[in-house]
């Protein structure tokens, strides 16, 4: 007797198709291999201005010629700021003295609790970790410097048998007069500077060795407030400089268009990355990262210009929308993505950005599409910029904002 197949016995499996592609789809982690960085497409230009170089060229560029250099680079949330360190960092190696440090802020620290010094000491206890692999065991200055360096980033437990007693000698106060000069930053603390001293001790055999130093620090702009970076700039990064270690960061979006011009006075070098052209017929970079993930064998040219389109440009969209569509095109037990999938992602993208609008910012949305008109300045449209519903481009010098595609497509449904 012949044998019956369950009735739910997948013949043919799908999987094998799309699981490459969605693998090849994730953002690209730090630790990727060789595998994950043959992924990303090397920009050939500076997203502001095609005359310039691109921006890991500029970067490195002036990393390698000036020493102590400090660079910030702005973009918001997907842009690809990431992406434009690794390359920073893979174009620093290109010499054998180079010692560089990427620092995923996300990692090491949460920033919203984070006290100044903070990162002056996980670039001194990083750069003590390289210091056994390039000389050997450290000296017993370095090494005392690296015990109490972290004590005083990750603490320390004492035991006591007893309370102290108290001992109350007398009260007084502090008057503080002000001087004719108001400093242009604030004094570094005291532990700041205690700090500082600990990693100069740390950066002794480096420098003795002549090593070119580059700290690169990801996340910071997702993880604190405007505020609170210019305050690690003012203390932390100014601590640095002296120190010949050249520092680049990832910034807050919104400093870009601060009106006191903070990260223009402030850093040697300071790059913006917009969201990139979504239309292909202006330029093919949306499609070439697509199709280096290998999007061109499983969905036609004219889903992937859709989805090049409705990504607005954003990277961290463009990759979402093409795993959405593959998805959906799983769940229709299709070997290929169709329009209707596409169509599917974009009204899941649209609908996440349209979650959470009130009346207010939905007036503001409706403002910039019809008479294109934004201002940074207002709290409420600095939030939708921040959001990613509402992205800034630039064009020939001329910076412009448009409310993202994704979401675009779903307002007229949902007014």
């Amino acid at each position: 007797m012949d044998q019956v197949e369950p009735p739910d016995t997948i013949v043919f499996d799908r999987r094998k198709i799309y699981r490459p592609f969605l693998e090849r789809l994730n953002p690209i982690a730090l630790s990727g291999g060789t595998a994950q960085r043959e992924l990303i497409v090397t920009p050939k230009f500076d997203p502001r201005d095609p005359e310039e170089p691109p921006i890991h060229e500029a970067f490195a560029t002036a990393a390698e010629l000036q020493t102590g250099a400090q660079m910030a680079l702005v973009g918001g949330i997907g842009s690809g700021k990431t992406t434009a360190l690794l390359l920073t960092q893979e174009r620093l190696k290109r010499y054998k003295d180079a010692v560089n440090l990427f620092i995923d802020a996300v990692e090491f620290t949460d920033f919203s609790e984070t006290n100044p010094g903070a990162m002056l000491a996980a670039i001194g206890l990083r750069l003590f970790a390289r210091h056994r692999k390039l000389f050997g065991e450290p000296l017993p200055l370095v090494e005392a410097a690296h015990e109490k360096l972290r004590e005083l980033g990750l603490g320390k437990t004492e035991w006591y048998r007893e309370d102290p007693e108290d001992h109350d000698e007398g009260y007084g106060y502090r008057v503080n007069i002000p001087g004719l000069m108001k400093p242009r930053y604030p004094r570094l603390k005291e532990r700041v500077s205690e700090v500082t001293d600990l990693l100069r001790t740390i950066l002794l055999p480096f420098l003795e060795h002549h090593r070119q130093i580059t700290v690169i620090v990801d996340g910071l702009d997702r993880l604190i407030e405007p505020v609170r970076f210019r305050e690690f700039a003012e203390q932390d990064l100014r601590a640095v400089r002296g120190l010949k270690v050249t520092v680049i960061v990832a910034a807050p979006l919104l400093l870009w268009y601060d009106k006191t011009r903070f990260l223009q006075d402030y850093f040697d070098l300071v790059k913006h990355i917009p969201a990139a052209a979504a239309d292909p017929k202006e330029s093919g970079f949306l499609k070439d990262v697509l199709n280096r993930r290998g999007a061109s064998q499983l969905m036609s040219a004219a889903s992937m210009n859709e989805i090049c389109q409705f990504s607005g440009g954003v990277l961290r969209d463009l990759l979402a929308l093409a795993q959405s569509a593959t998805q959906y095109a799983y769940r229709d037990a299709q070997d290929r993505i169709a329009r209707k999938h596409v169509q599917a992602a974009t009204r899941q993208l649209g609908n996440r950005y349209l979650a959470g609008l009130g009346t207010m910012q939905r007036r503001l949305i409706q403002r910039v599409q019809k008479d294109k008109r934004f201002s940074v300045g207002d709290p409420a449209s600095r939030e939708l910029l921040v959001n990613r519903q509402v992205l800034e481009y630039s064009k020939s010098g001329h910076d412009y904002f448009k409310v993202h595609p994704a979401l675009a497509a779903v307002l007229p449904s949902s007014a």
